[in-house]
């Protein structure tokens, strides 16, 4: 060989393919991580949703339901005092039930 490619230093080939694979090994690690994240916020941005959908509905005046959204609202009125109570389901299927009292204010 001649004497410039002698003093030629670089990775051999084994060094190359350890570091591809641990890169790769990496890569798919971050990326199912990250997977396992955006789940995560999706599922807590659906259950957000039902409270808040839950919320408007126990409201003395009725809000119309959000489109595909299943809600069953009950009314009962006792000693001056109005109970709502409602059962709401996603189109995804997340369920929620939620009762509030409303009282008015007597001095």
């Amino acid at each position: 060989m001649s004497d410039p490619l002698n003093r030629q230093r670089g990775f051999s080939l084994p060094e190359v393919m350890l570091a591809m694979v641990l890169m790769i090994m990496i890569v798919t690690a971050l990326s199912g991580y990250q997977r396992a994240l955006m789940n995560s916020f999706i599922i807590r941005n659906q259950y957000q949703q039902l409270w808040r959908h839950a919320w408007q509905q126990t409201q003395l005046y009725q809000f119309s339901s959000p489109l595909n959204w299943q809600v069953n609202r009950m009314q009962t009125t006792r000693a001056g005092c109005v109970s709502i109570n409602v059962k709401i389901s996603s189109p995804l299927g997340r369920q929620g039930q939620m009762t509030r009292l409303h009282c008015p204010n007597r001095q």
